[in-house]
């Protein structure tokens, strides 16, 4: 946003509010504009608009009430709603600006050649937008995974927060925060983390976070990992500057993993099709017969799941075709592939069309 602009946007919010108050009798603090006072704004200008218009209907009521009047609380509304256009083009600006920085931000992740290369360059690419920590996990079977941090200028610190996340990888259950990001796969900021009983405690010892924020990264309509960062060196709290980046670096982040890890799921069938065709037709020398390979039972409905996977539905349309809820699918899914002992709806997919369920 260009600074001018911006000083003369605050001017007349502020100019706004000393006005409103004065013409209805009412104590509208004065807004401090040395912060983040446009997020604020949007609210308040919420509350002076029906004070207003509130007012409005009532003078047009009473015989008694001067044209003065009148203009003057026509005039309000005006200003009120002139003062929301700007602060929205401002945003709408802001959010190019935020795109553009994104973009240049990733484009070291682009050429990664598989998922695991691809999640150890995120968190770097992250601090260059400005956080001074970007963790980045995976989400497999409702457990909570860390893969790669990256803290600035403390590189060692990052290899210690990660190791004490794998060391005892948290389950996404019983209140914690990023259960409520996987489940509604939306982006939250968390503050006072260091009071909060919804926080993984051995992860905040460690961190000695106070506030951050998490983004979901999603794959055919499901979260597959999170991307957390926070401005902990800069020692204030993140805003929703910070949770428009991390939605915008998440929603990137996650079409090129979607894309990466269909690539590898079809690597890993053409290897398993190649292996087959090319196994020598000539018959080894006479050994005992191997154990028959144990066939995997799953229910009539888990079979129904299976198949609208194999088919490459996501959770939300298995529980379109099936009548059933998508928190239902998701359970379906997940039990499925604790079933198989598998991390991954690619290989469940993978083992299905080897033949290898009933």
């Amino acid at each position: 946003m260009d600074v001018e602009n911006t000083v003369s946007e605050a001017a007349r919010y502020r100019d706004l509010c000393v006005d409103v108050g004065a013409a209805l009798g009412l104590d509208v603090p004065v807004p401090r504009l040395d912060g983040p006072w446009a997020d604020e704004a949007v609210s308040v200008l919420g509350r002076l608009w029906n004070a207003v218009l509130a007012e409005t209907l009532h003078t047009a009521e009473e015989a008694g009430v001067s044209g003065t009047r009148r203009r003057e609380l026509a005039e309000l509304l005006a200003r009120i709603r002139a003062v929301e256009a700007e602060l929205a083009e401002a945003r709408l600006a802001d959010r190019h600006v935020l795109l553009r920085q994104v973009a240049a931000s990733l484009a070291s992740v682009r050429d990664a050649k598989s998922v695991d290369e691809f999640l150890g360059r995120v968190p770097e690419a992250g601090c260059r937008l400005g956080f001074d920590r970007v963790l980045v996990s995976r989400v497999v079977d409702s457990v909570w995974r860390l893969h790669t941090m990256c803290v600035v200028r403390e590189p060692r610190w990052a290899d210690e927060i990660v190791a004490v996340g794998k060391a005892s990888p948290p389950a996404l259950r019983g209140g914690l925060i990023e259960a409520d990001v996987v489940d509604r796969a939306e982006t939250r900021l968390i503050f006072d983390t260091q009071h909060s009983r919804r926080v993984d405690r051995d992860l905040i010892r460690v961190t000695k976070s106070t506030s951050y924020g998490i983004a979901p990264l999603t794959v055919q309509g499901q979260v597959v990992g999170l991307l957390h960062g926070d401005r902990y060196h800069q020692g204030r709290d993140v805003d929703e500057t910070d949770r428009a980046l991390l939605t915008l670096m998440a929603e990137a982040l996650s079409h090129s993993l979607g894309r990466l890890t269909m690539l590898e799921g079809l690597a890993f069938l053409r290897d398993t099709a190649d292996g087959l065709m090319t196994r020598p037709a000539a018959l080894p020398a006479p050994v005992a017969p191997p154990a028959a390979s144990p066939q995997i039972p799953l229910t009539a409905r888990e079979n129904e799941v299976m198949e609208l996977l194999a088919a490459g539905r996501s959770n939300r349309h298995i529980a379109r075709e099936l009548a059933i809820t998508e928190r239902t699918a998701k359970s379906h899914v997940t039990q499925i592939l604790r079933k198989l002992g598998v991390a991954s709806r690619t290989e469940a997919i993978a083992l299905w069309l080897r033949g290898g369920l009933s």
